[in-house]
């Protein structure tokens, strides 16, 4: 009879693990431009936009008008997923290079997300609402 309940058991944890895995990633298709504001010193408009080419492959850029007006553009990769709506992906623009991690609403009509120089200095903002 123990046999049993251990063949049970092992069922239901193997279809509980299918049935997790079966599971749609909210952020697999994740694509569109958000406008929003970014905060080094003073806070400054931003525009960030996410692409996912034919094989599933997510980029992304983003420009920022500065206070005189200067656009500075810059570009986002290597995209890891963190949680359901979280993604750390890589920045890249004249400043410099570090992380970016964002927190995206399940409809993936905003995010808030945080940025710096390394993954764990993620502590400015960059937030943006979907155009």
């Amino acid at each position: 009879m123990r046999m049993f309940y251990q063949y049970v058991l092992l069922c239901l944890i193997a279809l509980l693990s299918a049935c997790a895995t079966n599971q749609p990633n909210p952020l697999q298709n994740l694509s569109g431009t958000y406008v929003g504001q970014v905060t080094s010193v003073i806070n400054i408009p931003i525009k960030t936009e996410f692409s996912v080419n034919d094989k599933g492959v997510r980029s992304g850029q983003y420009v920022m008008t500065e206070r005189d007006g200067t656009q500075v553009s810059g570009t986002l990769d290597e995209f890891k997923q963190e949680g359901p709506y979280t993604l750390l992906v890589s920045w890249h623009d004249k400043y410099g290079n570090g992380k970016l991690r964002m927190l995206f609403s399940e409809q993936q009509r905003s995010f808030k997300g945080f940025w710096g120089h390394h993954a764990d200095s993620t502590l400015m903002r960059w937030d943006g609402v979907k155009e």
